[in-house]
C-alpha cells in the first residue's frame, strides 16, 4: 500500500477524518484487496461463475465506442468518476451473459459504467437499467468521501455514446436523486432485482446500507457489485459468511453472485430503515 496516497486520502475525506476507527479498517481493507487484486477481467468474471466467452459476445463492437468515451473523460479536466475499460468489461460481461430483465446502479457521474451496462443490453435485445445520480446543484458540493467532481458542469452522463442514449432509449431512467431515499422506494416497487452495481458514496457506512438493503432483493443468481470497496464490503461479506475469494477485485471492483437457494443476511434494521447514517 502507498503509504503516502493512503494519508492523502484520509485527511482528504471527512468522514475518515472525524472516525480514527475507520481509518485502521480502511487500511485493513485496503491490504486484503491488494492481497486479492486481479488483473484479468475474464479471470474475474470466471471466479464469479461467467462462461468468459458467453459474456464478451458482441463486445469487439462497441469497444472502439467505449474506448473513446473514456478517452474523452481522461481528457477533460478536473474528477470527472469515469470507471476503467477493465472494470467495463466485467460490468459488460454480467450484463451480457446475465440477459438481466433490470439493473440499477448508484452513481452515473459521466456516463461509463452507463454506456457499458446499456451496450450489454442492447446486444441482449431485452432489459432495462434504472441509474441514480444526485441532481447537478447536488453533486457540486464535496462528498464525504473526499471526492469534489466536475462532472456536474458539463452534465451527468456527458460522455454516454450517441448511439448508445438513441438505441437504449425508454429502456433507460435516469433518476436524479438522493440514493437514500431513491434506491428504497425503486426496490419496494420491485418484485426482484437481477444486477445492483454500486458506485456513489465511497464510505463504508454507506455502502454496508447499499449492500444490506439490495441483497435480499436480488434475484437467485443475481449479481451485486461494488466499486471501490473498502471496509463496508468487507463487513458484508463476513456477514454472510462467505469466503476469501469474495474479496477478490480489478482495481477495488468486487461482485458476488447470489446463491440459487440463499439465506437472508443478517441486516441491520434500523440502517435499512433510516439510511446510512454519516453525521
Amino acid at each position: 500500500m502507498d503509504l503516502a496516497k493512503f494519508v492523502k486520502e484520509v485527511l482528504n475525506a471527512p468522514y475518515y477524518r472525524t472516525r480514527p476507527h475507520e481509518v485502521m479498517r480502511y487500511a485493513y481493507a485496503k491490504w486484503v484487496y491488494q492481497k486479492h487484486r486481479m488483473e484479468d477481467p475474464l479471470e474475474f468474471l470466471r471466479q464469479l461463475g461467467v462462461d468468459p466467452k458467453v459474456a464478451m459476445d458482441g463486445y469487439e463492437r462497441w469497444r472502439p465506442m467505449l474506448a473513446d468515451a473514456c478517452q474523452r473523460i481522461k481528457d477533460r479536466s478536473g474528477l470527472q468518476g469515469g470507471i476503467s475499460m477493465e472494470d467495463g468489461a466485467v460490468l459488460y460481461g454480467i450484463t451480457r451473459s446475465m440477459r438481466p430483465k433490470n439493473v440499477i446502479e448508484t452513481g452515473v457521474a459521466a456516463g461509463m459504467s452507463t454506456s457499458f451496462i446499456s451496450a450489454a443490453l442492447l446486444e441482449n435485445g431485452t432489459g432495462e437499467l434504472i441509474s441514480i445520480e444526485l441532481p447537478v446543484d447536488q453533486a457540486h458540493a464535496g462528498q464525504w468521501d473526499g471526492c469534489h467532481f466536475a462532472w456536474p458542469d458539463s452534465g451527468v452522463g456527458w460522455a454516454i455514446p450517441q448511439s448508445i442514449k438513441e438505441g437504449i432509449a425508454n429502456r433507460h431512467t435516469l433518476v436524479l436523486e438522493d440514493v437514500r431515499t431513491a434506491l428504497p422506494r425503486i426496490l419496494a416497487g420491485m418484485k426482484s432485482l437481477d444486477f445492483f452495481f454500486h458506485d456513489d458514496l465511497h464510505v463504508p457506512s454507506h455502502m454496508r446500507w447499499e449492500y444490506d438493503l439490495v441483497y435480499p432483493k436480488l434475484s437467485p443468481g443475481g449479481f451485486l457489485l461494488s466499486d471501490d470497496a473498502d471496509y463496508g464490503w468487507v463487513g458484508f461479506c463476513k456477514s454472510l459468511g462467505l469466503p476469501d475469494s469474495s474479496f477478490n477485485n480489478i482495481q477495488r471492483l468486487t461482485g458476488l453472485r447470489k446463491p440459487l437457494t440463499a439465506a437472508k443476511p443478517a441486516v441491520n434494521g434500523s440502517l435499512a430503515a433510516k439510511g446510512a447514517q454519516l453525521a
